[in-house]
């Protein structure tokens, strides 16, 4: 197995990391889908104990793929934040100083369903272009998987995963990208965040994120 997989789409080269996140070489562009920011921090203000730090760490996480690759463009396939969050100050911080390490990237958002509820997205993200579709070249990158478009789409929303069992039949949970005839489905970029399990059919091309490492299923 290695790191990555290579995926060829409509002649274009796209490279598919284990941290869930999709590099379409050609335009040097970063796509991840689903952060879910500031999810715990919602939980907190609910009265619910969970541990802060996830947003720091997905955001350096996203720094540590950007540092590597350095794209010309970053999109975000929705639900970039997961809520309306009543004190915001800590999240604009974090987002700001992301934004000013990678002040010369393009960011673009196509938003989804959790964008909706928790208003428009912080300041501080800068978004250079936001809308519902963003077509690039052959693609449609939407939220929500579309696939009554001439384009190909490439879409999050769904956290897909699949089940496997082991030689001892223990079974195991796991996000995966999927590829289909006519659209993909990204796994969620996002720590605090669960999956959803799809049932890939034979025309479909699924690459499972097992720790570091992506293997074809």
């Amino acid at each position: 197995m290695s790191k990555f997989k290579e995926e060829t789409l409509l002649g274009q080269h796209l490279i598919l990391f284990p941290d869930r996140t999709l590099f379409w070489q050609e335009e040097r562009l970063l796509v991840v889908a689903d952060l879910h920011f500031g999810k715990a921090q919602i939980f907190r203000e609910y009265g619910i104990p969970i541990p802060g730090g996830t947003t720091a760490d997905d955001l350096e996480r996203l720094s540590y793929r950007m540092d590597q690759l350095q794209p010309r463009k970053l999109l975000f396939l929705g639900d970039l934040v997961h809520g309306r969050i009543n004190d915001q100050n800590n999240l604009g911080q974090l987002v700001d100083e992301w934004r000013c390490r990678h002040k010369r990237v393009e960011l673009l958002l196509a938003p989804g369903n959790h964008d909706l509820r928790s208003g428009d997205p912080p300041a501080q993200f800068r978004f250079d272009h936001v809308a519902t579709e963003i077509v690039l070249g052959s693609f449609i990158f939407t939220h929500q998987p579309r696939l009554n478009s001439s384009f190909y789409g490439i879409a999050g929303h769904l956290h897909p995963a699949v089940t496997l069992t082991a030689q001892a039949g223990l079974k195991e949970r796991l996000p995966c990208f999927c590829f289909g005839p006519r659209g993909a489905l990204l796994p969620a970029f996002g720590s605090f965040t669960g999956t959803q399990l799809i049932r890939p059919s034979s025309e479909n091309r699924t690459y499972v994120i097992a720790g570091d490492e992506v293997f074809e299923m």
